[in-house]
């Protein structure tokens, strides 16, 4: 798998891509910009980095194949790589969803339990009272601050109305507060 590395201080001032298609010529400029917004999305929907760069190589190899698809109306560059993300990491998580004997589930929570210790306490909170919210909103939470999209770009990723995804990010918003004043 082709792995490009997602992080380079040295770019410049990012670079507007105003095309209505996509050509194979300006895909390096296309990840310049956009790299690092399917990375965050990806990292807040992983385990680790190895797995969200992993995501990412394959979502941008995904675009690659892709670009005779793209259509700016179709809601941009960046809500189009997300939602190519957003299925990548669907996929993966299809192909590798962990199978738990029940006989075995105590151990297999206390491994789990292991490796959430290893990451920031508080990310692994806040992700998992995002994962619990129901419906939509958690995914449009993600893709809102994660992946910086527009609840316009959201709807065309997860296939509502602009109006619908507001809704969806200010009951998600509303729920996380209430479980922090809850848990707090």
């Amino acid at each position: 798998m082709l792995r490009v590395p997602l992080v380079n201080e040295n770019l410049g001032p990012p670079v507007e891509i105003e095309a209505e298609r996509l050509e194979p010529s300006g895909f390096t400029k296309l990840y310049e910009k956009h790299r690092l917004p399917v990375y965050r999305y990806l990292r807040a929907r992983t385990r680790s980095d190895e797995d969200a760069l992993d995501l990412a190589a394959t979502t941008f190899e995904r675009a690659y194949a892709s670009l005779g698809r793209f259509r700016r109306r179709d809601g941009g560059v960046q809500a189009w790589l997300l939602r190519i993300a957003r299925n990548t990491a669907i996929d993966a998580h299809r192909r590798h969803r962990p199978t738990v004997d029940l006989a075995g589930a105590d151990t297999h929570l206390r491994r789990t339990a292991l490796e959430a210790d290893r990451l920031d306490q508080e990310r692994v909170e806040m992700l998992d009272l995002v994962a619990r919210l129901p419906g939509d909103q958690g995914e449009a939470l993600l893709l809102r601050y994660a992946g910086g999209l527009t609840a316009r770009e959201i709807g065309f990723v997860i296939g509502k109305r602009e109006g619908a995804v507001q809704k969806q990010i200010e009951r998600g918003l509303a729920a996380l507060r209430e479980a922090f004043d809850d848990h707090a």
